[in-house]
């Protein structure tokens, strides 16, 4: 078959941003490698160039946004459309619910070409959360313009892909809000994980706790810290690493504002924007993984921790529980709860056996995100 996959793909290999890049690079290189043709088109970057790269067994377009926001990538929908009809695909594999996917989606659709659909989570949830808890005009535009495209996406769509059930409850859950009687047929199936975590060994003996995750508000960096800096003074000895793409510089000031504050600053390190072999020796020299998040469609780092043989300390949102399973594979706690996650750490750095017991059903779980098992579900789709 001859695919087009349209998502943002990394500008390095060596640096991933985030969990959708993540998911847009193993997807396309598992089919790649499946015997299809595949080409993948990068949404349109600031500063970027308009290339055709050959990686590996991919065939890369990119394309320059000439605007000064990423909202104006859509003004290059009518020559990524071009290109993607010159290719005439068998199925185009959309990511994303943005103006951009809206754009091409419809005009895909009315070329009569077999389209699927991605959500990763839906901004709705995640913007109206933030703007719960973050009350503000920047927080309030967010979630009027991201949201906008997503409904109107959602309302064409005729076959999507959600990574948890969680998201699939969702999906359901707005058409019955909007009262849509048209329901999209909606499959389940996770992001796949790089291979290369199946072959990391996670350090038993490791006091240092691992957070990875975009340096947003969203990842619950700041109750990390709060949580850290509880366990440290309860006398249990660990250090903190937080890994993470710079989404928010106001937000990495105010949390290396709080390390500062903190008597334990010196077992803390926040580092943003590292490159992949730098990314797995942390995993590799880790104990526990420990994020505090607001909201999470699936959140991959947890299956590339557990991947690795790591406990998952995390919160009790989204889609986490459907990775993660409480008390087999670590510990999940409530939102904002710092106390109880300084326990379930405490545990884990103290009761080896315990550690043990979660490492190993930590990696037994984490197979069924191989890109190879979930690559097989995807090209049944588009067989179908």
């Amino acid at each position: 078959m001859n695919i087009v996959i349209i998502g943002p793909f990394p500008v390095s290999l060596d640096y991933i941003c985030g969990g959708v890049e993540s998911s847009v690079l193993g997807l396309s290189e598992s089919i790649a490698s499946a015997h299809h043709e595949v080409d993948v088109f990068d949404y349109p970057r600031i500063g970027g160039k308009d290339t055709v790269e050959h990686i590996g067994q991919l065939t890369v377009h990119r394309y320059n946004n000439q605007g000064k926001h990423n909202k104006e990538a859509v003004t290059r929908e009518k020559d990524i459309l071009r290109d993607i009809l010159a290719l005439h695909p068998d199925v185009v594999h959309l990511h994303g619910t943005g103006e951009l996917s809206l754009a091409l989606y419809k005009a895909i659709k009315d070329y009569g070409i077999k389209a699927m659909l991605t959500v990763h989570g839906l901004m709705r949830e995640e913007k109206k959360k933030s703007l719960r808890r973050h009350p503000s005009l920047t927080h309030l535009y967010q979630y009027i313009y991201k949201t906008k495209a997503e409904s109107k996406i959602l309302s064409l769509a005729d076959n999507v892909i959600v990574d948890t059930e969680y998201v699939a409850d969702q999906i359901k859950r707005y058409y019955t809000e909007k009262k849509i009687s048209r329901l999209p047929k909606t499959y389940v199936i996770p992001q796949g994980i790089n291979r290369e975590y199946f072959n990391i060994s996670c350090s038993p003996s490791s006091k240092s706790l691992l957070s990875v995750g975009a340096i947003s508000p969203r990842k619950g960096h700041l109750q990390t810290l709060q949580m850290f800096n509880l366990l440290r003074s309860r006398g249990t000895d660990a250090t903190l690493r937080i890994i993470g793409s710079l989404a928010d510089k106001k937000y990495l000031e105010l949390l290396q504002k709080e390390v500062d504050k903190s008597p334990y600053k010196t077992d803390i390190s926040i580092e943003t924007n590292i490159s992949q072999a730098e990314l797995f020796k942390a995993y590799s020299t880790s104990g526990i993984f420990v994020l505090h998040s607001q909201e999470e469609s699936q959140g991959i780092v947890f299956a590339e921790a557990m991947a690795a043989g790591m406990p998952v300390v995390a919160t009790r949102v989204g889609g986490i529980p459907n990775v993660v399973t409480s008390g087999k594979c670590g510990f999940l706690c409530d939102f904002g709860d710092i106390q109880t996650m300084a326990e379930m750490v405490e545990r884990l750095l103290t009761d080896k056996q315990l550690w043990e017991s979660f490492s190993n059903s930590a990696k037994s779980s984490a197979i069924q995100y191989d890109w190879e098992n979930i690559t097989a579900q995807i090209l049944k789709l588009y067989k179908q």
